[in-house]
């Protein structure tokens, strides 16, 4: 199983609108999809956003990412964002938020 944890840092709270329209489509996206768990959550200034998300290999999740409302919200991610950062982790479960920003920091 795979892993994947995205870090969107947003460009202002200005942005804080149209990350949330992505987010939520994605999400429903996510739902149909072949993802086998997800989780988000965000810092307390709600400028830093973290997505975790379980798959079976590395093929589901590039198919995800590569079609549907996340490809459209990849184009779109330079309005909001100028910094995204993601890793991909072999692990059977979800992982900790602790864990996962300590992967960010090293």
């Amino acid at each position: 199983m795979t892993v994947s944890i995205t870090k969107i840092e947003l460009n202002s709270y200005s942005k804080l609108i149209a990350f949330f329209k992505f987010n939520g489509q994605i999400i429903n996206q996510l739902k149909q999809s072949n993802c086998k768990s997800y989780k988000a959550t965000g810092s307390w200034n709600l400028k830093v956003w973290y997505t975790m998300t379980l798959w079976e290999n590395e093929n589901e999740i590039d198919t995800f990412y590569r079609n549907g409302i996340h490809l459209e919200a990849m184009k779109q991610s330079k309005k909001f964002s100028s910094k995204i950062q993601f890793k991909r982790i072999n692990q059977p479960n979800l992982i900790s938020w602790k864990e996962a920003k300590n992967l960010f920091e090293n």
